[in-house]
């Protein structure tokens, strides 16, 4: 009984999201839901609830200063014609219009979130796919399929929390994450060129994506198994884009026309970016530090609104488009940042109620058939909390605890968990509003709606020239689409993994 009541505010959100109802009003609807089952049924301490979702007040702050900063830069980028310049150098540097996406989807979207995390790699994805000549709906989509190294992601604290909380070694649940990843970039690769360019060429792209997706994968997996994993993610998205610009400077289609864009400090933001979090993560493990304002001030928030504000100054031009640009982003990142903060609150609430418990538990009396089950119940955590660190929070110890139950092996259930919720997480309603965001307001190349436009020597069909609304219940039904596929096959590879 407990189980089916449970379920509520999750069939609340899926019903209302279905019947396009807004996202910050199913998100209201769901909580409201979780609070009325909480006191008819749960009856948790109230005191106990109030801490826990005050203890998640430095995460909410962090969240919104990332999501304004993240907004902000993007912002900042195109207004001075940043984003142009590196959408023409990936797309003269790749070569064909199918490599050029997946460097972006499988190199460039992993590296920044495996950096960053919190749905960064989209704010750096997105207007790269529109420059690229992507539609807005289909850059959006593109962009939330690229966060597939979301196990790795701020250098993997999500993936630390399934490891305490699942009583795992971190680095065997970076080893055994990496191991079922392998179909999560290929299907996530695969779905992203038939979003971008229709099933025929799509296939016809098929040995490109293999190259990228099993280039990814290995790196992943010989980082996790021979040095660790916080930089599995990063040194796996860096090793993909140079493994793509190789192959196509050894085909000799890219080198002229990559040579004709400058970048020089167009990168700038990003390498200030870069280097100030390695920096800040090296300064707060010296000092022994893992949470709290400090953490939230010398992280990707504090750093990203440092890095936009100096932006201007970094890329040469007049400091006079940062007002603009900020009234611009404001206007954006208001209703983003509720959506975020009433689905974290939903999901703080199912975890301190017991109710994510009572789910995990009724699923354990499926025997053998839990483990078809686990990789679905990841996914709800990582869909309502919008993040895998969340969601592990959740979840992570009623895996494990399940997993000795059934006499399976905790370490790959809890991985299990792990890839799904981190997947999950790139398809959460909040990430799928900021996307949508982002989409909207990043140009395409010029050109008439319908032709083909070269976008540093590669042609790309650009749909539209002008600004698109976004529909987002469409990228979120297509996102899901696809995370339910890779969730049935992670599912039978936790029944065949024994």
């Amino acid at each position: 009984m407990n189980a089916a009541l449970a379920t509520l505010p999750i069939l609340v959100t899926l019903g209302l999201l279905a019947a396009r109802v807004r996202a910050l009003y199913a998100a209201l609807a769901a909580l409201a839901t979780a609070v009325v089952v909480t006191l008819t049924s749960f009856r948790h301490p109230a005191g106990e609830l109030f801490r826990a979702e005050l203890h998640m007040l430095p995460t909410i702050v962090e969240l919104a200063a990332i999501l304004f900063g993240g907004i902000l830069l993007s912002e900042l980028m195109s207004r001075t014609g940043t984003q142009k310049r590196l959408g023409d150098w990936i797309g003269g540097s790749a070569g064909t219009a199918a490599r050029a996406v997946l460097l972006v989807q499988l190199g460039v979207t992993p590296f920044a979130e495996s950096l960053t995390g919190f749905g960064i790699g989209v704010v750096v994805a997105i207007p790269l796919l529109r420059q690229l000549g992507l539609s807005a709906p289909k850059a959006a989509v593109v962009g939330l399929l690229g966060l597939v190294t979301v196990p790795w992601g701020s250098l993997a604290p999500g993936s630390l929390v399934a490891a305490e909380l699942g009583g795992v070694g971190f680095q065997e649940l970076g080893i055994n994450s990496a191991l079922l990843s392998a179909p999560v970039f290929l299907i996530a690769g695969a779905a992203a060129l038939v979003v971008s360019f229709g099933p025929r060429r799509a296939l016809a792209a098929a040995g490109e994506l293999v190259l990228a997706a099993g280039t990814l994968w290995l790196t992943v997996w010989a980082v996790d198994y021979f040095i660790g994993m916080p930089l599995a993610g990063v040194l796996g998205g860096i090793t993909t884009v140079v493994v793509l610009l190789l192959v196509s400077r050894l085909g000799g289609s890219a080198a002229v026309a990559a040579a004709r864009t400058p970048l020089g400090r167009a990168l700038l933001p990003y390498a200030f970016l870069v280097a100030g979090l390695l920096v800040s993560r090296l300064a707060l493990g010296l000092a022994g530090i893992e949470e709290g304002w400090w953490a939230v001030l010398a992280g990707p928030a504090g750093w990203l609104l440092l890095t936009a504000a100096l932006t201007p100054g970094l890329l040469g031009t007049d400091g006079a488009v940062l007002p603009p640009a900020t009234s611009a982003t404001f206007g954006r990142w208001w209703q983003v940042t509720l959506t975020t903060v009433v689905f974290l609150a939903l999901g703080t609430l199912l975890a301190a109620s017991g109710m994510s418990r009572a789910l995990a538990d009724a699923g354990a009396a499926l025997g053998s058939g839990y483990l078809l089950l686990a990789p679905w119940i990841g996914a709800v955590g990582g869909f309502l909390a919008g993040s895998n660190t969340g969601a592990n929070a959740m979840f992570a110890s009623s895996q494990a605890a399940t997993a000795q139950l059934l006499h399976y092996p905790a370490a790959q259930l809890v991985a299990v968990q792990n890839v799904s919720a981190a997947l999950a997480s790139g398809g959460a309603v909040a990430r799928v509003v900021l996307a949508a965001q982002l989409a909207e307001n990043a140009p395409g190349p010029s050109g008439p709606a319908g032709t083909e436009v070269p976008s540093g020597g590669v042609a790309v069909l650009t749909e539209t020239a002008t600004a698109e609304k976004v529909d987002t219940t469409y990228v979120l039904r297509t996102v899901l689409t696809v995370h339910g596929l890779i969730f049935l096959v992670l599912g039978v590879i936790a029944v065949l993994w024994r």
